[in-house]
């Protein structure tokens, strides 16, 4: 099948989407990838066939504060960014899709119906995260308002209501793409940001049932399989200052802020730094372009890039914004998290690694140098943490839950006739 994998946001929602495609490749399909024109190169280097969709998401650092507030972030998204570029997003994806024997979308595709309709194709939407369901019987963190999962010990009623409310307050924001969709002789449809984004044919779970159980409110065509790693490519020399770092001592602690956040980073990497001296341990720094103390501590590096495959195996913890493709790398290492969230799924997932025992979560409002490192101390001064750790890095299969993931995209394809 010639499959369009279509993906909007940053690195950490393309790479699954890239694991898929290049896992399909190895199957004999012909993938083409669909995604902002600032991985067009990065893309092309990859061997993919490469097509833009608007809208361009740049790493703005003023851009991305807006979208990572607490409370205003998921509104400035959604009312700003994707629901006024509904049109060119359609066209871009159309155009992607010319040929195309099936389309396989992340979040923010909200026009995928559409152009799947008008190409007469069977498709499919990826779920990376358990928030992405909304469900009221295992309810998330809300980022804006987290103190709300505390209402999950008395059922499931109040987040019905609560995400009733969800629905009436998005549809106002969703109002160019039902007026477009008027426009193209589609009814209204159900809310794009709850339940309209989920295929009739097949909707791929991919993160592990441990992380998140199916629940009764999840679309009708769920298939779970796990985390879609992908391999990502190394920078040579980062890879031989890595090597030479990591075989010349004890694991380090490993401090990243994902391929988003890492652009807002504030104090974050000299209070990491520093939190690395007084404790005497070991650190990488995974810094991008973020400015550093003019002198780190002995036995702390800084690296603006690394693959977190490469690093964390042989890592003692990880301190991160809670971005799901780093929660998937942790486990997969089996090493326990400091998760530090700042927006959208990161929250939830922080709070689903402490749930498992794995990890424990630091408010970004009450992140400080200080509150880092009693943070760490804490963690790791558990020994069983680090064994849980290890346990669920048993339970996580990338190859298998890959080919799962394109076997049922295959039976799907099968019985459309692609």
């Amino acid at each position: 099948m010639r499959i369009v994998f279509a993906s909007l946001g940053s690195l950490g929602d393309l790479h699954p989407i890239l694991a898929l495609a290049a896992a399909s490749r190895d199957r004999g399909h012909v993938p083409v990838i669909a995604a902002s024109e600032t991985y067009r190169g990065y893309v092309a280097s990859l061997g993919f066939e490469f097509h833009r969709i608007r809208p361009d998401f740049e790493p703005d650092p003023v851009v991305l504060e807006q979208l990572f507030h607490p409370r205003r972030g998921p509104k400035h998204l959604m009312c700003e960014e994707v629901f006024p570029r509904v049109r060119e997003t359609y066209a871009d994806l159309l155009e992607a899709g010319r040929a195309a024997d099936f389309l396989v979308v992340g979040e923010l595709l909200y026009v995928a119906p559409l152009v799947a309709a008008k190409l007469g194709i069977p498709w499919t939407n990826v779920i990376l995260a358990p928030t992405s369901f909304l469900s009221a019987c295992d309810p998330c963190v809300l980022a804006p308002v987290p103190a709300l999962h505390g209402l999950r010990h008395f059922g499931t009623w109040p987040h019905r209501l609560i995400f009733a409310l969800g629905r009436v307050v998005t549809s106002r924001w969703s109002a160019p793409l039902r007026a477009f969709r008027r426009e193209l002789g589609f009814p209204a449809g159900p809310s794009p940001v709850f339940d309209g984004k989920h295929s009739p044919h097949l909707v791929l779970a991919m993160f592990p049932d441990f992380l998140a159980a199916p629940q009764p409110d999840w679309p009708a065509k769920v298939v779970q399989t796990g985390f879609p790693f992908f391999a990502q490519p190394s920078r040579p020399g980062n890879v031989e200052k890595l090597e030479a770092f990591l075989a010349a001592g004890e694991p380090p602690l490993v401090f990243t802020l994902g391929s988003s956040v890492v652009h807002i980073a504030e104090n974050f990497y000299q209070s990491a730094a520093e939190a690395a001296r007084v404790l005497g341990r070991r650190a990488i720094l995974l810094s991008g372009k973020n400015p550093l103390p003019a002198t780190l501590p002995e036995g702390v590096i800084a690296i603006d890039y690394a693959p977190l495959e490469s690093v964390l195996p042989r890592a003692a913890a990880v301190i991160h914004q809670g971005g799901i493709g780093t929660c998937g790398e942790a486990l997969r290492a089996g090493i326990p998290s400091l998760v530090i969230p700042f927006g959208f799924d990161q929250p939830d997932n922080g709070e689903r690694l402490r749930r498992l025992g794995v990890g424990k979560v630091l408010r970004r409002n009450r992140f400080s140098r200080a509150s880092l490192i009693s943070s760490l101390r804490g963690l790791l001064g558990d020994p069983a943490m680090a064994s849980r750790a290890r346990e669920f890095s048993r339970r996580v299969r990338p190859d298998i839950d890959l080919a799962e993931s394109l076997a049922a995209i295959e039976r799907i394809g099968s019985r459309s006739g692609t």
